[in-house]
């Protein structure tokens, strides 16, 4: 049941399902996450998959029963559309894992989805000071940026995604074509 932070993400990014259960710490130092990277970043396309749902399975996971349950059920929640006890459930997450980033970006979905840039900023901002490869949330913000008309700083998010996530072609995609536009502009 990890599916409706992807679903909001998926709006900016194709994300592959995920499929691999696994424990991780909350802080995101979970040792398989380098080795999951640096594969991501140097493997082939066609494990690129694979890895991304084994690292977005790792970030969910915050090794605490009560916080698990409680984000499985703002998952819930906001599958049913009910922003509002996603929201308090959230904030409970973040209040009893506070280095848990998932927590901060799934409400950070959330509050994109109710057209609050500002708090989706701020808890996005936070998920990067607590792992800053988090390529999703990454993607988001460069669309945030490109909403705003920042399309220079869209397309620099963009190439921190691809920096993590090379394999995305979508964003690679996205990144290609605001590098035309922006092509003749001092970049």
């Amino acid at each position: 049941m990890r599916r409706p932070f992807l679903i909001l993400f998926a709006l900016f990014a194709a994300v592959p399902a995920l499929t691999v259960s696994s424990p991780a710490a909350a802080d995101q130092t979970d040792p398989r996450l380098d080795l999951l990277f640096e594969e991501l970043r140097t493997g082939e396309a066609a494990k690129s998959e694979e890895n991304v749902a084994r690292i977005l399975e790792i970030w969910a996971n915050a090794s605490s029963d009560t916080v698990d349950v409680l984000y499985e059920r703002a998952e819930i929640a906001l599958s049913a559309n009910n922003k509002n006890l996603a929201t308090a459930l959230l904030d409970h997450v973040i209040g009893l894992a506070p280095s848990f980033a998932q927590g901060y970006a799934l409400r950070g979905a959330v509050r994109l989805s109710d057209d609050d840039r500002a708090g989706a900023i701020e808890d996005f901002s936070r998920v990067l000071e607590l792992e800053p490869r988090q390529f999703e949330v990454r993607t988001a913000l460069a669309n945030i940026l490109l909403a705003a008309g920042e399309k220079r700083d869209a397309y620099d998010m963009f190439q921190k995604v691809l920096e993590w996530n090379p394999h995305d072609e979508r964003v690679r995609n996205r990144a290609r074509a605001l590098r035309r536009e922006l092509d003749g502009q001092e970049i």
